[in-house]
């Protein structure tokens, strides 16, 4: 319905900038004297069909419009690299949304669009320079550069004749120092070197020496009353691999039980300490001189698989 709004902006030229882009605001107002749905149109200048993404209304293009109510509409202009340089002139108009063809022409307005800046010729001097200053740079960190340093072989070395040789190489020892138990490598000698001996390092690293605190120490097992197939699997499954069975008579304690052992039941043993487990035969029954002869341990190690005929006396019937 002609008449049914009034447009206007306040921005009639909107100048561009090197991105080309621009906003301008048109004020619409519902002049129908009844509520009405408005949708704003943009239309360019002459018409053009290929310039419907330079510009956009921000927000919704359909409003309710109460009696004498008004609406502003923000247009947002992006325009291409390739558009043309000089004026573009868009117009807002609006269409009653009940009557689509009703349609009322607002103001124009005209964007002013700049050539392009020119292009600066490259500065090749900037690559020349750099260029200068990185090779310059390279030679003087390959002719000064410090000469790389060994890690020298440390390991069963004292701690102080393996920091003579970690200062020897050119590098340092790290502070503090740390301890590990070891079963190969008395207490103070050194296990290993982090980094790893062999490994090339900057002059100056630091290096870390692992030092023996001697074997692991841990409860004895009780296995007095065991039998002694299974007192042979308790201890090795401790962690005790070598240790001797000590075979004697006894009225108290029945055959192939465990009557005592060396350490006692909870005191503290490692893998490589000596270790005595006296297993009973029964009561004797042969002479006295027989019964009181010493007879000979049997030793058991990691390949020995325990068997009861072990405990037997060779010449006992």
């Amino acid at each position: 319905m002609p008449g049914a709004f009034t447009i206007t902006t306040a921005t009639n030229t909107v100048t561009l900038g090197p991105d080309r882009q621009g906003e301008a605001a048109f004020v619409v107002t519902n002049v129908s004297g009844r509520p009405i749905q408005g949708r704003a149109l943009l239309t360019w200048q002459p018409p053009a069909t290929d310039r419907a993404a330079w510009a956009s209304v921000q927000g919704d293009t359909e409003r309710v419009f109460p009696i004498a109510g008004t609406q502003q509409y923000a247009v947002k202009f992006t325009l291409p690299s390739t558009a043309p340089e000089g004026q573009h002139i868009l117009r807002l108009d609006m269409q009653d949304v009940t009557s689509p063809d009703d349609v009322v022409q607002g103001q124009s307005v005209t964007l002013q669009v700049a050539a392009p800046p020119p292009k600066k010729p490259f500065p090749w001097w900037v690559v020349i320079v750099a260029a200068v200053v990185l090779l310059g740079g390279i030679g003087a960190f390959v002719l000064l550069r410090p000469k790389p340093a060994t890690v020298p072989v440390v390991a069963g070395q004292s701690l102080v004749k393996a920091q003579e040789l970690i200062a020897a190489a050119g590098l340092r020892v790290a502070e503090p120092l740390k301890a590990e138990n070891s079963d190969t490598l008395a207490q103070g000698l050194v296990i290993r070197s982090e980094p790893a001996e062999g490994t090339t390092q900057a002059r100056g690293t630091a290096v870390t020496l692992v030092a023996s605190s001697g074997p692991a120490t841990f409860p004895m097992p009780n296995v007095v009353g065991s039998a002694a197939s299974a007192a042979v699997i308790a201890l090795q499954q401790a962690g005790i691999t070598k240790f001797a069975l000590d075979r004697r008579y006894s009225e108290t304690v029945p055959a192939e039980q465990v009557i005592d052992t060396t350490p006692g039941a909870g005191q503290l043993v490692t893998k490589a300490g000596e270790v005595r487990v006296a297993v009973s035969l029964g009561p004797c029954r042969r002479g006295i001189l027989a019964c009181r002869r010493v007879i000979s341990p049997v030793l058991i190690s990691p390949n020995l698989r325990f068997r009861n005929d072990m405990l037997r006396v060779p010449d006992q019937p």
